[in-house]
């Protein structure tokens, strides 16, 4: 049976390319909706930017650009204009709606999408996890309940960080407990694999 793509809200009706055959999502993350309004905020101050010009500068110095054929310059430039916005807005949400992070009870999987045609993935395994701190900063974030988690893995190794995401004490502790189990699992195959040798 097909399995479907994966999903924010069911995580055990989901899987992802790449998953092991063995291995359960834990939780699936984006980084808290709230980050979506202080951009939808400079978007409408961009949208309010050629009406605003158009009648408090054009309106006193340009006058004539009111009058044909110079009003066609401006609704033309304003189209530009709009059409650029219309391309940072959906950037926005393409870099929100893509940036994800992946729990399972194996790994933690980073996917961050870095413009519009590039995509980085990177990994850990839950066993190599050496900490994991979260952080509350401002009075946005205290008042909303979103924060940064920091995992730190094996020195040579880059710094996992999940930026801005609900809940982050309570998903730090979902991992923390995932990498115990984690760990009490590679304890009993590594004494399960001795016992063998001995035989």
């Amino acid at each position: 049976m097909e399995q479907n793509t994966i999903n924010l809200m069911k995580t055990n009706e989901y899987s992802f390319p790449g998953q092991y055959e063995n291995e359960n999502i834990i939780l699936i993350v984006r980084r808290h909706k709230i980050i979506l309004l202080t951009y939808a905020f400079y978007i409408i101050l961009m949208v309010a930017i050629p009406p605003i010009f158009y009648f408090s500068i054009i309106s006193g110095a340009f006058s004539a650009f009111f009058y044909e054929p110079y009003n066609r310059i401006f609704i033309l430039l304003s189209v530009i204009f709009y059409g650029f916005v219309w391309i940072v807005a959906f950037t926005i949400w393409l870099d929100y709606y893509l940036d994800i992070w992946i729990v399972t009870d194996q790994r933690i999987i980073d996917v961050e999408q870095v413009g519009l045609f590039s995509r980085v993935v990177s990994e850990v395994d839950l066993e190599k996890i050496q900490d994991v701190t979260s952080e509350v900063h401002g009075v946005l974030a205290t008042m909303f309940g979103f924060g940064d988690i920091h995992i730190q893995t094996a020195a040579e190794e880059k710094r996992f960080a999940m930026k801005s995401i609900p809940h982050p004490v309570t998903t730090r502790r979902e991992i923390i407990k995932l990498y115990r189990e984690a760990k009490e699992k590679e304890k009993h195959v590594f004494v399960d694999k001795i016992e063998k040798e001995d035989k």
